[in-house]
């Protein structure tokens, strides 16, 4: 029993090393971000890499802004248990959003850092789909967002700014584990 325990530890230990790896810094050469002025540190979401033009930090404030970007809807959720729910969502689309930071054309990959250090990797394809799906309303198309809000509530800007949400690829498809909480840097690369 203790070998089997041991076996686990060290399988979890090197698929967190994995996970760090892939999200580390990759060499970036860019400018540091630039300080516009006093701001709220929890509550800034920085847009930086070699895959855009500038390195951006935007506000809460500027983000909610966006008036041509902002998307409210309900996304369904499938979790790795089976559990179905819905959720509603304020934000504004991702893609648009790197947009605003001059996605340039050689960039291939957009990595989603939490304040926690989770990330999670995807191709700048996945990132323009305008077609994420409801596997119970398959007419219902969706885009990959970074909220504010949930199910009517904001977050708490100092603890909980942002979240990306994204739909189904496909149905059965299981896409809660892709929303990650605590939303502080998109590295494009």
């Amino acid at each position: 029993m203790n070998k089997q325990l041991a076996i686990r530890v060290a399988v979890l230990a090197l698929m967190t090393a994995l996970v760090l790896i892939g999200c580390g810094d990759r060499g970036n050469n860019q400018a540091p971000v630039k300080e516009t002025g006093p701001v709220d540190e929890e509550s800034v979401l920085t847009i930086e890499g070699s895959g855009v033009a500038n390195n951006t930090r935007l506000t809460l404030q500027e983000i909610q802004g966006m008036q041509s970007a902002i998307i409210q809807d309900e996304y369904f959720s499938l979790n790795n248990w089976g559990t179905k729910q819905y959720f509603s969502f304020k934000g504004v689309s991702l893609w648009q959003l790197l947009s605003e930071a001059g996605v340039k054309d050689t960039a291939r990959q957009v990595v989603i850092t939490a304040d926690d250090g989770y990330c999670i990797s995807y191709d700048i394809a996945d990132v323009k789909r305008e077609d994420y799906i409801d596997e119970t309303n398959l007419d219902k198309k969706y885009k990959m967002i970074i909220a504010w809000e949930e199910d009517g509530k904001a977050y708490d800007p100092t603890k909980y700014p942002f979240r990306l949400v994204v739909g189904q690829r496909e149905p059965g498809d299981i896409n809660k584990q892709n929303w990650v909480a605590k939303v502080k840097t998109i590295k494009v690369d």
